[in-house]
């Protein structure tokens, strides 16, 4: 159903560019630096429109592309903090377990002096 919708909805835009492209026909005169041209209406409109979304597109892009690069930076970032900490970590853990070792070790050297 929601697919019927959608070719619904595009049919009724198709008729709606069709309706307009047949209202506006008449030719249109543009001045260039480099010259003058006449064309249809509907055409200039048309061309316009392309532009201006070509245009839209490569902003839009352009950003996401900076926006990609930087949240990489940033998980870049990330990883090497979360393997600095699990370095320490492990660090800290090894003199930890090396000074428990030691008390043991004591404990049991008072110990058996003391038998």
């Amino acid at each position: 159903m929601k697919n019927q919708w959608r070719m619904i909805l595009a049919l009724l835009i198709a008729l709606v560019v069709v309706v307009f492209a047949l209202l506006n026909t008449q030719k249109v005169e543009l001045n260039f630096l480099f010259g003058k041209f006449s064309l249809p209406l509907v055409l200039i409109l048309v061309v316009s429109l392309l532009l201006g979304a070509l245009v839209a597109v490569l902003v839009s892009t352009m950003t996401i592309v900076g926006l990609k690069r930087e949240l990489k930076k940033k998980s870049d970032n990330e990883k090497q903090i979360k393997k600095q900490f699990e370095e320490d970590y492990q660090k800290k853990l090894t003199e930890v377990r090396a000074e428990y070792q030691r008390k043991i070790n004591d404990n049991r050297t008072t110990d058996l002096n003391l038998k």
